[in-house]
């Protein structure tokens, strides 16, 4: 890049020159407006980086430091002091508190870059993008420890997920004590936004002399942000075709909100084998206490709703293979036949959020070039949010795509179901959007396409199925995610860990979405009057079976940022 270039057209964000000299390189502290910490559920944490201490920073290696809380409680009849089993959604870790994020330029408050569902969008990226040899590394660092938020992957006993809620200890007689008081979690976590070079590869400078900015982030609802942690429990299933087929072993999760078929005797609760036997052994493991998600002090609920407090947890106990809990007092109903944790109260606490920017101040010359670079626009990858909706039963529908942003690379349309955008854990579907057919006993399956000025993408329709073996499309589907996400990311998976689905045929395990993309990499389409459209076929012949869905329409485009006379000013 010659400094001396007069040419006006804007260029791309990533610096380059013949004398890219840094005069200082050095991570600077930003601390809230306003409170420093405490922050809960709904509220906004603003950051002004002041332009005299950080001109010029590196967005890509710049970072928020967040220390939280899981001040979750149980509602009734638990020893003080200890805290439900909950986690971050695995494949969205910390940022599943951030529900939106909003940089403006802080002298005339223009919008640079919104990205709302900000934690959503965060765990399509992560979901598609990381191998599972990275989560045990960055489930310390920002809280993700899988690609979907599938019970395997949040397992109790995971040191990469149980960061809120310490491991138990299994004691020489095999009780199991401790680990249930809530520890303050400390997690670094990148900024997810174009202009802090998420997206594309990209990595540029952010000119925040030029331009200084006030980033806002909006924090998500309690019920959104926290999940279960489960159990990892042991048992045989039925295995091959036949009455005499060959049971197998296998290792899987289980909420300790759902119910746990049970025996009971006096003030003692035993977990049936069929829940787990821990005389079993997979790939040469038995199961560890510290895998149960039961604790002592956490109240029990028991078949009939009476709820007791836990006071011991033992296994083996007699070479029986069974968990065994003991209870304050006998319950009532000796002939209860299930039992699980009763529900609790979700909440965080945000006890301190910083900005930490990568300082990098550069020599004369190249800061010359810099704000010439600024004054004549840098470019940089961004996504913008649309929603439609769609009414329960309607076998055929058309989405329109708004067409305001004039230009865009690629769109990912995601159907929420809206009957369940607040519901708990695997079942949130603004948190992990799902096709029907893997929603409670739904049947349908859909067929999707696109038209893009008049133009039908794919010329035939795409039909997805859940279930691998039955017939698809799912080969055409996954090469046009990987199409639309080349804007985006560099997608380096498609399918979950292999240990979260062995009892069922499952092909489509990550965040679900309809995917087209409009341009080559680098480049952008012009949708101005080309009346973009995504039709929908649905399959099921049962109305009740095909949900009301919210569209979460996540629109890839590149914007270009100018310092000018009048302020910052964004085009597309």
């Amino acid at each position: 890049m010659n400094p001396q270039n007069t040419d006006n057209s804007p260029m791309s964000g990533v610096l380059e020159g013949n004398n890219p000299k840094l005069q200082t390189v050095k991570y600077t502290n930003h601390l809230p407006e306003g409170k420093l910490g405490n922050y809960k559920q709904n509220e906004r944490v603003d950051f002004m980086p002041d332009p005299s201490t950080s001109p010029y920073f590196d967005g890509k290696q710049s970072y928020l430091h967040i220390e939280v809380t899981n001040d979750s409680t149980f509602t009734t009849n638990a020893a003080v002091g200890v805290a439900p089993p909950l986690c971050f959604p695995a494949h969205i870790g910390v940022n599943a508190i951030i529900n939106r994020c909003v940089i403006r330029a802080k002298d005339n408050s223009q919008v640079i870059e919104d990205i709302e569902a900000y934690n959503q969008l965060t765990g399509i990226k992560n979901s598609y993008t990381h191998d599972s040899d990275v989560f045990k590394t960055l489930g310390r660092i920002s809280g993700v420890c899988g690609r979907t938020p599938n019970g395997m992957n949040q397992t109790v006993g995971n040191l990469s997920c149980n960061y809120f809620l310490p491991n138990g200890t299994t004691t020489a007689t095999r009780d199991l004590t401790g680990g249930n008081t809530a520890s303050k979690a400390t997690f670094c976590v990148p900024i997810e936004s174009g202009l802090m070079s998420a997206f594309s590869d990209q990595h540029h400078v952010v000119p925040n002399l030029d331009i200084p900015l006030h980033i806002q982030l909006f924090l998500e609802k309690n019920n959104v942000a926290l999940q279960t942690m489960y159990s990892q429990f042991i048992h045989t299933v039925a295995g091959g075709i036949g009455a005499g087929a060959t049971p197998v072993i296998n290792r899987y999760a289980k909420s300790p909100f759902e119910n746990h078929v049970c025996t009971v005797a006096a003030n003692v609760v035993t977990l049936d084998a069929s829940v787990c036997d821990t005389t079993l052994t997979f790939e040469g493991e038995r199961m560890k206490l510290k895998d149960c998600a039961f604790r002592i002090g956490y109240p029990l609920e028991l078949e009939g709703g009476q709820v007791l407090q836990i006071t011991n947890i033992q296994v083996d106990q007699g070479g029986g293979g069974d968990i065994t809990i003991t209870l304050d007092n006998a319950p009532v109903n000796q002939g209860a036949t299930f039992c699980k944790l009763p529900a609790c109260t979700r909440s965080y606490n945000v006890d301190k959020i910083e900005l930490k920017t990568l300082l990098t101040i550069p020599d004369q010359p190249t800061m010359r070039m810099i704000r010439a670079q600024v004054q004549r626009g840098i470019s940089f990858t961004s996504v913008q949010l649309y929603k439609a909706s769609t009414a329960e039963g309607l076998r055929n529908a058309v989405i329109e795509i708004p067409e305001a942003l004039t230009r865009a690379q690629s769109i990912l349309a995601l159907p929420c179901q809206q009957n369940d955008l607040e519901a708990l854990d695997i079942d949130n579907s603004f948190i992990y959007t799902r096709p029907d057919d893997a929603v409670g006993t739904s049947d349908n399956n859909t067929t999707y396409q696109w038209q893009i000025q008049n133009v039908l993408i794919p010329n035939l329709a795409v039909e997805t199925n859940l279930v691998s073996n039955d017939a698809n499309d799912n080969v055409i589907f996954f090469n046009q995610v990987v199409m639309a996400l080349r804007h985006l990311v560099r997608v380096n998976a498609l399918g979950d860990n292999p240990e979260c689905q062995k009892e069922e045929d499952v092909d489509i395990e990550l965040p679900y979405f309809y995917p087209v993309s409009l341009s080559p990499r680098g480049q952008s389409f012009n949708i101005i009057d080309s009346a973009p459209q995504l039709r929908i076929n649905n399959t099921s012949t049962t109305p009740a079976n095909i949900f009301a869905k919210l569209y979460h329409i996540h629109v890839v485009h590149t914007r270009i940022l100018r310092s000018t006379d009048m302020g910052a000013s964004i085009s597309f």
